[in-house]
C-alpha cells in the first residue's frame, strides 16, 4: 500500500528507529498518502482543493475501508486540507499498526519522560529499504514509474524529503530534472491532491519552527 511505502521512506526503521522529517509532516504526508490510496483505486476523486467520493465500495482493506467511510459519511466535507488534517490525527498509528499486523514493523515505547516518540524498527530489513530504493533508481534511472510510485514521488517531494531518497549528491541533478517532468505529467487528481499536502506541510513547518 502506497501509505506503508511512504511510512518506510519517512522512518528510519533499519537504523535509530526515528522519523526522518518533523512528526506532524509525516503525519500530513501519510494522510495525504491514504487518500492517494484512494485515488489510485478509484473510489476518492480529487479536483482543485476539493474532494468527492467516486465510488463507495470497500477496498477490502480496513485501514483504507475506515478512510473511504468516514469520507462516504461526511458528504458537507470537501476540502482537501480539512480531511489532511483530520486524518494526520492518527495517521502514524493508523499506518504503523497496518505494518505491525502484517508482520513488518516493531513498536518500541519510550520508557523515558523526556522521550514522547515511539520508535519504529523493521523486521524486515530488505522490504524495508525496497520504497526508497526503487524510488531512487527510477529517478536516477530516468524510467518509467507505475502509478503508485508515481504518487509516491510527489508525496515524498511535497514533504521536502526527495534528497532523502537522493542520498548520493551526485545523483540528484538529473534525478530531479527527471522528477520535475514526471511531476508536470501527473493525472491531475494526484498533482492537485500533492499541492495540497505541500500547502499543509508548508504551513506545519512554519508552526514548528515558531
Amino acid at each position: 500500500m502506497l501509505a506503508d511505502d511512504f511510512f518506510l521512506v519517512s522512518w528510519d526503521t533499519t537504523g535509530s528507529g526515528k522519523p526522518r522529517l518533523y512528526v506532524q509532516g509525516i503525519a500530513l504526508g501519510l494522510a495525504g498518502a491514504l487518500i492517494a490510496e484512494l485515488v489510485l483505486a478509484q473510489r476518492i476523486a480529487v479536483r482543485g482543493v476539493r474532494l468527492s467520493v467516486a465510488d463507495r465500495r470497500p477496498v477490502q482493506e480496513n485501514v483504507a475501508d475506515k478512510v473511504l467511510s468516514e469520507v462516504s459519511n461526511s458528504p458537507q466535507h470537501t476540502d482537501v486540507r480539512t480531511w489532511l488534517a483530520y486524518l494526520a490525527q492518527r495517521s502514524i498509528a493508523d499506518v504503523s499498526g497496518r505494518l505491525a499486523a502484517a508482520g513488518l514493523l516493531q513498536r518500541e515505547t519510550p520508557k523515558l519522560l523526556k522521550r514522547k516518540q515511539c520508535r519504529y524498527f523493521s523486521t524486515d530489513f530488505s522490504r524495508a529499504m525496497w520504497p526508497a530504493t526503487r524510488l531512487r533508481l527510477g529517478l536516477v534511472r530516468c524510467e518509467p514509474l507505475s502509478p503508485q510510485d508515481m504518487a509516491l514521488a510527489t508525496l515524498v517531494d511535497a514533504c521536502d524529503m526527495t534528497d532523502t531518497v537522493l542520498d548520493e549528491p551526485s545523483d540528484r541533478r538529473v534525478a530531479r530534472q527527471y522528477l520535475t517532468t514526471l511531476l508536470a505529467a501527473m493525472p491531475q487528481p494526484l498533482s492537485d491532491l500533492s499541492r495540497q499536502v505541500s500547502a499543509a506541510v508548508g504551513d506545519a513547518v512554519l508552526t514548528y519552527r515558531i
